[in-house]
């Protein structure tokens, strides 16, 4: 055991120089090393107080892990701000006694050239949580204390009230929760506000431990150095890089905004990872077991999807795009979970095959701030809100879109497609023609002339059926086959929100359109639109049903 943890440290000091170097780029500190700063402590049982062997310990930019009496000893990256752990799955996630957020890290100053000692105890679980819950927040993004307000009254209250119902009924117990960047809005005033928002959420008896992510928008533009524009982050919620085990699965969140230039209201910035993150992330992984047997969550702000170039709206192709995806594919089933877009949008990568044969799901989460707090949606239509995920074993048993305010079955809006939606500023828009609003142009699709046209949010290419039932006559929709915005959400946002850009008539590609039996929408009686959403992994079917048209702006506008 002695020599084997001589070869490890030997292996994490060196490869602790070259992370080292990667960073000079950005040297908040530039004074010259004098000699080590060394990490130490020991990570124990709090019930038996022994020590916990095998624990995965970094400084966030390499790692080492417990020997047989549970400690560890790490030469620091001079970069180094906490040490941390990687909670391992039989014990409880370590909650900050005042707040009930995570704890898994150091909150005392590494003091540099000096030998720190911190020391972990671990409460054990009764027994490992093989069934977990999983919910995920995209963007809150809360500059103002009236969009904070409407934080704490309207999301907070809803994810508690929807858990606490849940579980009474025995379901989406055991639930963690994790933001996806975006917390604040280039506004530090907003950290402690947001910071006691998600403090002591008490469902039932327990407390929802809620991880955090960092956002574009959450790196400090008054600082001079992608380093120091963390720090706000990192001094309330801890490191930026880290992960932690629940049953089968690892859980893994990272920062990939790569900040290049500060405007002094907001970063310049690219998607992806550093060389040291990535580094980071694959020591992290290599330290998993079995991996072909468990489930991966790779938590993050900036979608990956088809990737990009010099871009921060996708992962760039030479910040480790493929080579981040190739890791995830080590796993039985991978899930990449993302914010950043303000609409929510689902992308299966085919060309990335995990162990189970189904390839990494990337979910693409709409704002809990929806459009920034401006209404109750987001850019696309879609409601405000967040998803929430059952995990059993090593596979997603099932997971639901919650739109806020809303009941779980609300998953879909169906429309005329031969409406007309205006407003105060007398902009018309319709889903055959478009229209155009402040000298913007939104383009319609005459195909959906005399149909049913439905937007389902949440959808995807492959996993789900949407059908129009009439007296019994089932008759399958069509997915879209080119993206088109929400009509009546376009209209909403130019004619009664003064929207003036394009950032407001997104188009996407979740609407399903089939012709009314009788030539016209609004005629036809005795319908159902049923949308049957299948889980890739479990097989799991969810069926969801609406009977009336969406006609006018009615639930869009904030309360």
């Amino acid at each position: 055991m002695l020599r084997k943890f001589y070869y490890l440290f030997l292996t994490v000091a060196l490869l602790g120089g070259a992370a080292c170097s990667s960073s000079d780029s950005d040297d908040s500190d530039p004074t010259p090393p004098e000699g080590e700063t060394v990490l130490v402590g020991q990570i124990s049982d709090a019930t038996t107080g022994k020590g916990i062997a095998g624990v995965p310990v970094t400084d966030g930019y390499t790692f080492t892990t417990t020997d047989a009496d549970g400690n560890y000893r790490l030469v620091a990256n001079r970069y180094c701000r906490n040490v941390y752990y990687v909670t391992p799955a039989n014990y409880k996630v370590a909650l900050d006694p005042s707040s009930k957020l995570p704890l898994f890290y150091s909150t005392s100053t590494i003091q540099r050239y000096k030998e720190n000692r911190n020391d972990f105890k671990l409460e054990p679980l009764p027994a490992v949580e093989e069934n977990f819950t999983l919910v995920a927040i995209g963007d809150p993004q809360c500059k103002t204390d009236d969009d904070v307000t409407r934080w704490e009254t309207e999301t907070i209250p809803d994810i508690k009230s929807t858990l606490k119902s849940a579980q009474e009924e025995g379901r989406w117990t055991n639930a963690y929760a994790v933001t996806l960047g975006d917390i604040t809005f280039d506004n530090t005033v907003q950290w402690d506000p947001m910071k006691k928002s998600m403090s002591n959420m008490q469902i039932g008896t327990d407390y929802l431990p809620i991880f955090n992510c960092m956002g574009n928008h959450d790196h400090d533009a008054s600082q001079s150095t992608p380093y120091a524009a963390q720090l706000n982050y990192v001094q309330r919620f801890g490191p930026a890089d880290y992960s932690f085990n629940r049953g089968k699965a690892h859980i893994v969140v990272m920062d990939n905004v790569v900040c290049t230039r500060s405007t002094g209201s907001t970063w310049n910035y690219e998607a992806g990872l550093l060389d040291q993150q990535y580094n980071w992330l694959k020591a992290d992984l290599d330290l998993v077991e079995n991996k072909a047997d468990k489930i991966i969550f790779f938590c993050a702000h900036i979608p990956f999807r088809n990737g990009g170039k010099n871009t921060g709206s996708n992962v760039n192709e030479d910040k480790h795009y493929a080579d981040v995806l190739n890791l995830l594919t080590q796993f039985k089933e991978a899930h990449i979970m993302i914010g950043h877009t303000h609409y929510p949008q689902n992308y299966i990568h085919t060309k990335y095959v995990c162990q189970g044969g189904k390839p990494v799901y990337e979910h693409v989460h709409g704002g809990a701030c929806g459009a920034w707090w401006s209404s109750n949606l987001n850019v696309d239509g879609a409601p405000n809100g967040y998803s929430i995920y059952e995990i059993k074993g090593n596979v997603v048993d099932n997971w639901v879109a919650k739109s806020t305010g809303r009941p779980e079955t609300y998953q879909m809006r169906v429309y005329d497609g031969n409406a007309t939606y205006t407003g105060s500023k007398e902009y018309s828009y319709t889903w055959t023609g478009g229209g155009t609003g402040a000298g913007i142009k939104t383009n319609g699709n005459a195909a959906l002339k005399d149909c049913f046209v439905v937007s389902i949010w949440n959808d995807d290419p492959q996993n789900w059926k949407v059908e129009l039932v009439q007296n019994g006559v089932v008759t399958p929709m069509s997915r879209i086959s080119s993206n088109i915005a929400d009509m009546c959400a376009v209209s909403f946002f130019f004619n009664e929100c003064g929207k003036t850009t394009t950032t407001w008539n997104k188009a996407l590609q979740h609407y399903w359109y089939v012709k009314a039996p009788g030539g016209n929408p609004s005629t036809e009686k005795d319908w159902v639109v049923r949308a049957t959403q299948t889980i890739p992994a479990s097989g799991k079917t969810n069926v969801y049903e609406a009977a009336a048209f969406q006609t006018d702006f009615s639930g869009f506008a904030a309360n």
